[in-house]
């Protein structure tokens, strides 16, 4: 398949790899099908409630996307007094 762009989209395309989003052109099209994806599930859940099972994997799913490496905040570093000093009184 052969796919034309243009220019706009060829300079977006130049910017998702420069940002570090995409590594080569191809990367388009999977990250294309991958929204698709997502938007064909939405429109598939959204006339009917999920099941429990089929809720829990949602979860599972959108627990798993998210980092693991991100650093833990102390409880120090997220009372309000250390937040917002006195300001908050």
């Amino acid at each position: 398949m052969t796919v034309h762009l243009s220019p706009e989209q060829e300079r977006v395309v130049g910017q998702a790899i420069h940002a570090g989003l995409i590594r080569i052109p191809d990367d388009v099209v999977e990250a294309g099908i991958s929204a698709l994806r997502e938007r064909l599930a939405a429109n598939r859940n959204s006339g009917s409630e999920m099941g429990a099972e089929e809720w829990t994997q949602e979860l599972h799913a959108w627990i798993h996307s998210h980092s693991t490496s991100t650093s833990i905040l102390s409880d120090e570093a997220v009372e309000r007094d250390s937040i917002y000093g006195t300001r908050g009184l």
